[in-house]
C-alpha cells in the first residue's frame, strides 16, 4: 500500500575549539558514543544477518569535518576512558551503601562504554565517517548533505550566501563520501520560494524590492534532486516543533511569535503522503526539485516526550545525572515528574517496552498507508525524518 522513507539527520555545530563541557567536545563525544556508533552497530548487525537497512542518513559538512579530525579521535578515546572509569567508581560507591539496583546500572554503563571503545578502535578503525561511507558504497544507505555551516537559508540576506552554503556542502560531501549528494536536509527543514524581497532593516531598507531565487533553484543548479519539509509548509496550519516542549524559553518565544503571525489556512487538497516537484521561479526551463513532506502522525509518536514513545516511564531519563561522572541512573517515571521524584532505572525492564512501542509504530505506519490508499486509490509515501541525535542521546533506547 505504500512506502516508509526513514531519514536520520546527523549534525552538531563546530565545537572542536570550544573546550570540553558543557558546549564543547563533550557534546560531540556524547553524540558519537550514544548515537553515531550505536547506529553503525545496528546497521552492521543487519547487514551481517543479510538485511539491508535501506535508510537515508544525513551527515552535515561541519559534522563530517569534525568526526574526521585527529583532535576528535584523541579526545573521544579520552572521553570514553573517563566514562568507563567513573562507572567503575560509581559501582564501588553504590555497592558500599547497599544500593543494589544503582550498582547493577553502573555495571551496565561500564560494559556499554567499554564496548563503544572497542567498536570505535577495532570495528571502525577510529573513522566513523569512513564506516558510513562503506555502508553507502555497499548500497545499504544513502547519505545526504546539508548547509555547509547549517545556516538558516530563509534568513540569509544574500543569494550568494545561500549559493556558497550549497556549493561548499557539495564539495565537502565529495571529499568525505566520494560522490556528489543527491539530496539535502535543509537546515531546520526551512524552505522559501522565489519572491520580491526588500531588506527589512539597516542600510538596504530604503532600497526598492528586488527578485530573489527560491531555495530549490540553488539546489537544482548544484545537482541536488530532493529535500524535506514539515507538513505546515506544504499544507499550512499549525507547525509542530520538536524542541518546543523541552525548553521553556522556546515556548515563550513561540508564544510571542504566534501572537504576531496568522497561520495559513490548511489546504486539504495537498497530502504529506504524496511527492511533489517544486519550481517557484515561474520559468518552465528551470529543473524542478523533489519534495518529501514529514508525516505528522508518525513523527509525533517518535519525538514527543509528552505524547510519544520517549515519554515511557521505564525509559532512561535524559536530564538527571549522577555527579561527578555524569552517568544517568534514573528513568523517566513520568513526563511531568520532578527530577527529585525520578525512580531508579531498570535496564532489564526496557526490552518489553521497546517491543510494544515498535509493534505499535509498525501498525501505525500500516494504518496510515491503508487509510491513504482507501481515500485516494494511490500508494502513499510516509516520510519519517528525524534528528539522528534523538535516538540514543535524547532517547537512549530509541
Amino acid at each position: 500500500m505504500g512506502s516508509l522513507v526513514l531519514v536520520l539527520h546527523c549534525h552538531l555545530p563546530y565545537v572542536l575549539t570550544h573546550g570540553r563541557w558543557p558546549h564543547g567536545l563533550d557534546w560531540l563525544n556524547e553524540a558519537a558514543a550514544e548515537t553515531y556508533i550505536p547506529l553503525l552497530n545496528v546497521f552492521d548487525e543487519l547487514t551481517t544477518q543479510g538485511y539491508s537497512p535501506k535508510i537515508t542518513v544525513g551527515i552535515s559538512p561541519v559534522l563530517a569535518e569534525q568526526l574526521s579530525d585527529d583532535v576528535f579521535r584523541e579526545e573521544f578515546l579520552y572521553y570514553l576512558q573517563s566514562k568507563i572509569k567513573s562507572a567503575r567508581e560509581d559501582r564501588t560507591a553504590f555497592s558500599k551503601t547497599g544500593q543494589k539496583r544503582l550498582s547493577e546500572t553502573a555495571d551496565f554503563w561500564y560494559e556499554w562504554y567499554s564496548k563503544i571503545k572497542t567498536d570505535f578502535i577495532k570495528r571502525y578503525g577510529q573513522d566513523i565517517v569512513a564506516a558510513f561511507r562503506q555502508l553507502q558504497d555497499e548500497g545499504h544507505i544513502e547519505i545526504l548533505t546539508s548547509g555547509a555551516t547549517h545556516g538558516y537559508f530563509p534568513l540569509l540576506g544574500l543569494d550568494t550566501s545561500i549559493q556558497a552554503q550549497v556549493k561548499a556542502a557539495v564539495v565537502t560531501h565529495r571529499k568525505h563520501f566520494g560522490r556528489a549528494p543527491r539530496g539535502i536536509w535543509l537546515p531546520e527543514c526551512a524552505y522559501r520560494p522565489a519572491y520580491e524581497w526588500k531588506p527589512p532593516v539597516g542600510i538596504g531598507a530604503s532600497r526598492p524590492a528586488y527578485p530573489r531565487k527560491g531555495i530549490e533553484e540553488f539546489l537544482s543548479e548544484n545537482g541536488i534532486d530532493y529535500f524535506f519539509i514539515d507538513s505546515a509548509l506544504l499544507k499550512g496550519g499549525k507547525a509542530l516543533g520538536v524542541y518546543i516542549e523541552r525548553f521553556e524559553g522556546l515556548k515563550r518565544i513561540w508564544q510571542q511569535f504566534q501572537e504576531q503571525v496568522e497561520e495559513r489556512p490548511e489546504d486539504f487538497t495537498k497530502s504529506p503522503y504524496e511527492l511533489y516537484l517544486v519550481n517557484s521561479s515561474g520559468k518552465p526551463e528551470k529543473k524542478p526539485v523533489g519534495v518529501f513532506t514529514r508525516d505528522p502522525r508518525t513523527a509525533l509518536q517518535v519525538w514527543s516526550g509528552e505524547h510519544g514513545y520517549p515519554g515511557d516511564g521505564w525509559y532512561l531519563d535524559f536530564h538527571k545525572k549522577h555527579f561527578p561522572g555524569g552517568h544517568r541512573y534514573w528513568r523517566v517515571t513520568s513526563s511531568k515528574a520532578d527530577l527529585a521524584d525520578k525512580m531508579e532505572y531498570s535496564p532489564d525492564r526496557v526490552e518489553s517496552r521497546l517491543e510494544e512501542n515498535s509493534d505499535h509504530f509498525v501498525h501505525l505506519v500500516r494504518d496510515v498507508l491503508r487509510e491513504h490508499y482507501e481515500l485516494t486509490g494511490k500508494r502513499g509515501v510516509i516520510t519519517a525524518p528525524y534528528d539522528a541525535e534523538l535516538f540514543g542521546h535524547w532517547w537512549f533506547e530509541g
